[in-house]
């Protein structure tokens, strides 16, 4: 009789184990894989960037050619906008020296402002970029 209490006790807890598995398995299926978490920005190339600036020197505004995804031609800065050319932020002066250049402006989606505009890969100042 212990022999069989034994066999049926083995068999029972392989049988829960088995559906155990395969429950949580159509659990997990549910689940997306890969997705990335959203995010409030956006990042958008353009063929050619130009900086719209008042008689103070301070960016006012930015105008996108060729980016097909920009809200609009003309995008207004946040008030903390940087530009960053290679891997360093510029200086007001050097500013004028990427217009025109392609670049990707990054906009804050809730508001529509460019809060960053960067040109990867050009290097201003004379050195190497870092």
């Amino acid at each position: 009789m212990r022999t069989v209490y034994s066999y049926y006790s083995t068999a029972l807890s392989t049988v829960l184990a088995i559906l155990l598995m395969i429950a949580s398995s159509f659990g997990w299926a549910g689940e997306p894989v890969g997705q990335l978490i959203d995010s409030p920005y956006e990042a958008l190339e353009a063929s050619s960037v130009d900086f719209v600036r008042n008689a103070t020197g301070d960016v006012v505004g930015i105008q996108a050619k060729g980016c097909p995804g920009c809200p609009s031609s003309s995008i207004l800065p946040a008030r903390d906008f940087t530009v960053d050319a290679g891997r360093s932020r510029t200086r007001d002066v050097e500013i004028d020296r990427l217009t025109g250049k392609p670049g990707v402006i990054h906009v804050y989606k809730p508001t529509g402002m460019a809060h960053r505009v960067s040109f990867p890969g050009v290097v201003l100042s004379g050195g190497g970029e870092q």
